[in-house]
């Protein structure tokens, strides 16, 4: 008997308790823990009910009314100076029924006297009534009451009986006649609002009538005129309406959403003015692709609308105040304490309108938030875009996915539903409306993503413009004059101001914009929901820290974007050159074509060419560049202009500051002037800083794994939620009220809004760690990728080994044999010729004492010990040193190092001989093809190959005697000076390894990251670097794939033997005790760009361990390739290496920096362990921010799990306080303390999970959960099994459940708030482990201070006798003069009387260190599980077993 009454209850706490809040499935206080009847016991204070009587001549003597001289008895049953109808409508006898339902019967009744509240010492309290009413009979000398008394509405009073008990029914609940005065006014408002809208909808449909075909026409009419300007061109021919701006094809859009795109065609035809032809803005940037235009101008009819919504929206707001306030009984007047004045004080009808109230409040939010991109356009009318003063821009959202993995069934099915729902929720498009705008001259235009689109006349449409100056050399240095007023007038019309402004609203508009979304709308509405509902304290507390969450983020992201703004945001005066004369202007003014001058310590405002003069230029901030770099002037020949290739050495970038500069007054083949000149390239939005800038303001999203699977755990619990809800409709089977409120409170508690925060958290923390690691970040959402990275590429010059290579020496051609000589580490042991060119085939220019240019420049510089004069001649004089075998050389002609020719040239004067001489420095290889045949040794591929595989970066000079006039030097092109050279030698630095490279590299591949390297060097140097680094193991055999050309096949060697190797196959069929290939390769950038292109290089991407040779574009191919197959990450220095490290998934700068924008990462500390630290930190931050993420889930599971099923069930409640005490103190403190874990000393084996439905999330939460809802019913079933409980049970039939603060007077709640309280600390310090990533537990001291309080604190009211502290949470407490009868002290403190018959919730001593035991068995069975299940051996052996590495590579 007892066995199955055991699992009876087991099995109903488990299965949901399906049962009434009477709890059938056993009777109340009905039988003891052995099955007998329960003891009949005392009842104190119960209320009697009125007798009613048809004449008060029929009261009994001790009930009959008596009263004071000049005051009636009433018929409320009290005495009065007057018996007004008021007073006598109140009659109990009626039973609070309408006059209309008063039966017949109770229409001569009125009331006795009262009675008092009387005690019972044999109560039954299954069935209570009979007692009560005996009782109060007693009381009133009623002496047989089944004979002469009778009940209200079942038996009346006839014949000689008494009269009848006012036992009512349950009292009709009070309504509304609505025409109460805040009806009318309710009614009023909302129906003013619906007419305004339906007015407005109906005048609107007019307005607009004919607007779409006029917009079908008009696109018909610009493609003819395309067509006919295109015809043109091809025929060149004029046409009369052709004008001098070319615009983009932007469609014009209406509401067919028709999806027309920017037509990427520039306008043929157009005229040129001043050499340069205003087009459409070239760019790639999506940004600019794809958008479709809509046109609106206002009315005042909208604007009304739109006003009168924002008013509604606060009127309604204020609403649900004034029933907040009414609920209190605070409302001002003659309501002010009256508790639910409004609704006629039936609390039933004040709690059933605030939930309408409440949801329509819900409803009107959404909607409103639904609506949001196109509530202000409906309110205005919409036009044509050319006829708007307002045009929205709508553009479709371009998501980036990270980490996808194959969807399943539900995945696949819940992704389909949030692509309908973000269609129709107008999530999937972005709508940003700009002002249009007019020129001085009356063009007008709109400025959309900070770039300025004008509208063009001849194709009706707007577009972004700019200006193509020039192909060549000689064409840009022709605009040195610089421009007239009218023409700088005119661009500036078509480009806009030359300024990117980044707008940082204000401290009260930014919490604005933080909390209008949907989270904060959510969080807002079910908030509001615990003010209502006396639980205001609560509420108060998550407010404050949803409000401490929104400052921080708000401060934030206001110092993101003032830094941004720093950054982006740039003026000053400068010299420019307007009507051949010189004027100081704004830089704002600035305008492609314009001719500036360069002076030292200006910052550059735009793209510039520079056409007189050099200048050393700082780039850190734009590309990292730890040196500054030596631009040069264009040359006056005919030579293509390529911004992305030679061209950079004459490119001045927007964003970088002048060091230095220095004019040109003599020159064979440059402009000559005494001021440094430059000519205006590009501006704003399209320079390159500008481009980087808009792509940081506005970034594409990214969604990462774990955004994907959100959806289904969202889903998931929305689910349970309806459980929950369904739960609360069957247990408190009756009461609607009580049914939606805990519903409400459940879901809020289930759905935690801090979810998408708490997958967030981790990356703030794990910034402000980096930062003070002195690596900075532009981007955070990339902190959560980095912990996932798998693959790690660097490069090798500056990145793996120091900055500064290191001399080696030189070795010469013998000129007799042809040969080469002894190798020489002393440069004054080599030949004149060759001392000559080591000291002048360079570009290293002086800037107050440093060296600035290359590294290997500067490197080679120092080696030749000259100086450079400042007041050259030419373009620069290098001095000798006095040990030197030559003289003066004047450096007359220069082309300056390209990647793509892999060599410079130089020619010079030699002062003391008066000859001409060119000596050409690059790439062996390079040098080879350029130079003659015959001057190339035999040996000298593998002399130049056995350097390399030494480690030694190796460069060769060619040479050759010029006799020419000098005058004639400049009519020479770069192929004719270097053309016919001799090999002079080698020139041969070190190349040496950081010394922390090593250590780094073991690191990663301990980390289970994989190290590539892309480099610009040789490949034999790259492999050397790579085995002295660790990225190929030792032993292991390299293969070099290279080829002469793209057209030929790869031909591979062994670099050790350098032995031709016909098939790779069967070698890298051979496998090493890690399953893995013992063989790994290398390739050249040509070999790479042969496989690339023909689709080989994807089979052998995992065995390539160097790319050598490789240029900026391959650099960047070569890491989308890796991209396509897992997170990749690139670490460089700067320079060549921005391409790449702006495409990586990751990209960290090696630069000084700090606010540099050329890749997400900088850092300050030139050491690849910045690598390491930046994956140590990612993977710690991401491992938080899921940590947090179960800790919410299980709290959800806990709260809305046991928690509520319990209270359902025995409609029962934790107390008021101890909800503050979870919510405001253990919930929100140890959420932050569980944050302040610090990351792992070095990285682990594995990374984090991203999937927060993998197996170690679900197991994790899963088991935890199934762990404490176990003990949460074993708790239940020893309670029933102990005699102080049974007997004492709560009796849930007799409480009204909408008062849920009166529930938790008693054992039941006693034994669910310490279990779940228990729990509940728990969660946090159950997430804290995961050594892995984090610091080990007992290292995050906040959060052991914080449990251990907290535990100390809850085992002190458990154990403890009553006192104050467990008083004040009605925990092991009760009435005063209760627990004098149990033999404990008086209380010294006030304790209200508790709610429940028995008068106290104090559990026996021995029961307290048995529950409290309990309580701890079941914290440790979820750190059990935790540690050696989640955590330990059992997960150890699974990832043994089944690992779930996806990639599979060689690390």
């Amino acid at each position: 008997m007892e066995l199955r009454k055991t699992l009876l209850v087991l099995g109903t706490l488990l299965c949901a308790q399906i049962a009434t809040a009477n709890q059938l499935w056993h009777q109340v206080n009905r039988y003891d823990e052995n099955g007998a009847e329960c003891p009949l016991r005392q009842a104190y204070n119960q209320t009697c009910y009125s007798l009613c009587v048809s004449d008060l001549s029929k009261c009994p003597g001790n009930v009959r009314p008596a009263c004071p001289e000049g005051q009636s008895f009433c018929a409320d049953g009290h005495c009065h100076d007057e018996c007004t109808a008021e007073i006598n409508a109140a009659n109990p006898c009626f039973c609070k029924q309408k006059p209309s339902k008063i039966p017949s019967e109770a229409l001569s009744l009125v009331p006795c006297g009262p009675i008092p509240k009387v005690n019972i010492t044999q109560f039954h309290p299954w069935d209570p009534k009979p007692d009560i009413r005996n009782r109060c009979g007693e009381w009133a000398g009623i002496t047989d009451q089944s004979q002469s008394v009778g009940i209200w509405g079942s038996m009346w009073a006839t014949g000689d009986m008494i009269g009848v008990w006012a036992d009512c029914p349950a009292a009709p609940h009070a309504n509304y006649k609505y025409n109460e005065g805040y009806w009318i006014a309710t009614f009023a408002v909302n129906g003013a609002l619906a007419f305004i809208i339906g007015v407005w909808s109906l005048y609107k449909r007019w307005a607009e009538r004919g607007v779409h075909q006029i917009a079908s026409h008009t696109l018909d009419a610009s493609e003819a005129k395309r067509s006919a300007a295109a015809a043109a061109a091809a025929a060149n021919t004029p046409i009369d309406d052709v004008k001098a701006e070319k615009g983009a094809a932007i469609a014009f859009d209406d509401d067919s959403d028709e999806r027309n795109t920017l037509d990427k065609t520039a306008r043929p035809g157009a005229t040129t003015i001043n050499g340069a032809s205003p087009s459409l803005l070239e760019t790639t940037d999506s940004l600019q692709r794809d958008i479709s235009l809509k046109g609106y101008r206002d009315h005042f009819l909208g604007t009304l609308g739109i006003w009168s919504i924002g008013g509604v929206m606060i009127l309604w707001i204020c609403y649900l105040g004034v029933w907040t306030t009414d609920y209190y009984g605070s409302m001002p007047g003659w309501r002010h304490g009256v508790v639910s004045s409004l609704a006629y004080k039936d609390d039933y009808l004040e709690l059933a309108t605030f939930l309408i109230v409440w949801g329509l409040s819900f409803l009107f939010l959404i909607v409103l938030y639904i609506l949001k991109p196109h509530l202000r356009n409906f309110f205005r009318v919409q036009t044509l875009p050319a006829t708007g003063q307002y045009v929205c821009v709508v553009r479709p959202v371009h998501e980036v996915k990270l980490v996808a993995e194959q969807p399943n069934v539900l995945q696949e099915a819940i992704n389909r539903i949030t692509e309908r729902l973000s269609i129709v929720m107008s999530q999937d498009r972005t709508y940003t409306t700009c002002p249009v705008e007019r020129t001085s001259e009356g063009r007008i235009y709109f400025t959309y993503q900070c770039t300025r689109y004008v509208f063009d006349d001849q194709i009706g449409q707007y577009a972004p413009f700019d200006f193509d100056l020039g192909a060549t050399n000689r064409s840009l240095i022709s605009q040195a004059g610089g421009l007239s007023s009218e023409d700088a007038l005119y661009r500036s019309e078509l480009v806009g101001p030359n300024f990117i402004q980044v707008e940082v609203p204000g401290v009260f508009m930014a919490f604005v914009r933080e909390l209008v979304s949907f989270f904060y709308i959510y969080q807002f509405i079910f908030l509001w929901a615990f003010y209502f509902y006396a639980y205001y304290q609560v509420g108060l507390v998550d407010t404050g820290v949803i409000m401490i969450s929104a400052t921080i983020k708000v401060l934030l992201r206001m110092g993101s974007e003032k830094r941004l703004k720093r950054m982006a945001e740039q003026e000053e005066m400068i010299s420019v050159k307007r009507d051949g004369q010189w004027i100081e202007t704004s830089t704002k003014g600035l305008v492609p074509g314009d001719v500036i001058e360069i002076i030292s310590g200006s910052h550059m405002s735009c793209d510039c060419i520079l056409l007189s003069g050099s200048a050393i230029m700082d780039e850190s901030s734009l590309t990292g560049e730890p040196l500054p770099i030596r631009k040069f002037p264009l040359r006056l020949d005919e030579g293509h202009y390529d911004p992305e290739g030679a061209g950079k050495m004459s490119t001045l970038y927007a964003g970088t500051i002048v060091s230095q500069v220095q004019p040109i007054l003599h020159a064979t083949d440059q402009l000559e002037s005494d001021r440094v000149l430059a000519l205006v390239n590009r501006t704003g939005t399209s320079s390159d800083k500008g481009q980087l800038v808009r792509k940081i303001l506005f970034p594409n999203p990214i969604s990462f794994i774990f955004n994907e699977q959100m959806r289904i755990v969202v889903f998931i619990l929305i689910l349970y939620s309806v459980f929950v809800m369904a739960m609360a409709a069957y247990l408190y089977k009756g009461n609607n009220v009580a049914i939606v409120f805990y519903g409400v409170f459940a879901i809020a508690q289930l759905l935690s809004p801090l979810l998408p925060a708490a997958l967030v958290i981790g990356q703030s923390i794990a910034a402000a760690r980096l930062r003070k690691k002195q690596i900075f970040c532009v981007d955070p959402q990339r902190i959560m990728i980095a912990g996932k990275v798998q693959i790690f590429c660097f490069d090798k010059t500056g990145t793996l080994t120091k900055e500064g290579l290191e001399y080696y020496g030189g070795q010469c051609i013998d000129k007799q044999t042809g040969a080469f000589n002894k190798f020489q580490n002393t440069l004054g042991d080599n030949d004149v010729l060759f001392q000559q060119a080591v000291a002048s085939c360079h570009a290293v220019t002086d800037l107050n004492g440093q060296l600035i240019g290359n590294p290997v420049d500067i490197e080679q510089f120092r080696a030749s010990k000259s100086t450079i004069d400042p007041a050259p001649r030419y373009l620069d004089a290098i001095i000798p040193a006095d040990s030197a075998k030559h003289g003066i050389l004047h450096v007359v002609r220069r082309f300056e190092f390209v990647h793509a020719r892999a060599s410079m040239s130089v020619a010079i004067l030699d002062e003391t001989t008066g000859k001409l001489h060119v000596f050409v420095k690059g790439s062996f290889e390079r040098i080879r093809q350029i130079a003659n045949s015959s001057s190339v040794p035999s040996d000298y591929d593998d002399t130049c190959a056995g350097l390399a595989r030494e480690g030694c970066y190796v460069l060769s000079i060619a040479h050759k005697e010029l006799d020419i006039p000098l005058e004639k030097i400049k009519d020479l092109t770069q192929d004719e000076l270097e053309g016919d050279c001799n090999l002079l030698g080698l020139l041969v630095f070190k190349n040496m390894l950081k010394s922390d490279t090593e250590s780094a590299i073991g690191e990663l591949k301990g980390g289970s990251t994989r190290t590539v390297m892309i480099t610009g060097d040789t490949a034999l140097t790259g492999v050397y670097i790579a085995r002295q680094c660790g990225m190929i193991p030792p032993n292991n055999k390299v293969l070099l794939g290279d080829c002469k050309s793209t057209m030929d096949d790869v031909q591979w060697i062994d670099v050790d033997t350098m032995e031709a190797v016909s098939d790779i196959a069967p070698y890298l069929a051979e496998l090493g005790q890690d399953g893995y290939p013992t063989t790994e390769l290398a390739l050249t950038g040509t070999a790479f760009s042969r496989l690339n292109n023909t689709g080989a290089i994807d089979s052998i991407l995992f065995h390539t361990r160097v790319f050598a040779r490789m240029k900026p574009v391959n650099k960047v191919e070569c890491i989308e390739l890796h991209m396509k197959y897992g997170i990749t990450a690139m670490c460089g220095d700067g320079g060549n290496d921005c391409g790449a490290l702006r495409a990586a998934h990751v990209g960290i700068a090696l630069s000084d920096a700090e606010a540099s924008i050329v890749s997400p990462f900088s850092s300050a500390n030139r050491s690849i362990y910045s690598c390491v630290e930046l994956l140590i930190q990612s993977r710690a931050g991401l491992a938080t921010s899921f940590a947090n993420f179960a800790a919410l889930i299980c709290y959800g599971q806990i709260m809305s799990g046991m928690v509520k099923m319990a209270s359902f069930y025995f409609a029962i409640s934790l107390t008021q306080n101890l909800w503050m005490l979870i919510d405001g103190a253990i919930a929100t403190g140890l959420a932050m303390t569980v944050s302040m874990s610090g990351p792992a000393k070095k990285l682990a084996p594995y990374r984090p999970t991203t999937r927060i439905l993998g197996p170690q999330m679900l197991a994790s939460v899963g088991g935890i959960a199934l762990i404490n809802w176990l003990f949460s019913a074993m708790a239940y079933v020893w309670l029933f099994q102990q005699p102080w409980f049974r007997c004492n049970e709560h009796a849930s039939a007799e409480v009204d459940v909408t008062k849920w603060w009166l529930l938790g007077d008693n054992y039941e709640a006693s034994i669910l708030s310490f279990v779940s309280t228990f729990q509940f600390i728990n969660n946090g310090f159950v997430v804290n482990y995961g050594h892995l990533y984090r610091a080990r537990w007992y290292k995050n001291y906040s959060l052991l201070v914080i449990w251990a309080f907290l535990m100390t604190f809850v085992s002190y009211m458990l154990l403890a006798n009553p006192n104050r502290v467990g008083c004040a949470f009605r925990l092991n407490c009760g009435t005063d003069t209760v627990l004098e009868s149990l033999h404990y002290p008086k209380p010294t403190w006030k304790i209200e009387p508790y709610n429940s018959p028995l008068g106290h919730n104090v559990i026996p001593r021995n029961s307290r260190w048995a529950l409290w035991g309990y309580c701890l068995g079941n914290m440790a069975a979820t750190n059990f599980w935790q540690v050696f299940v989640i955590n330990g051996p059992m997960r150890s052996l699974l990832r043994k077993k089944k690992p779930l590495r996806r990639l599979k590579i060689k690390l």
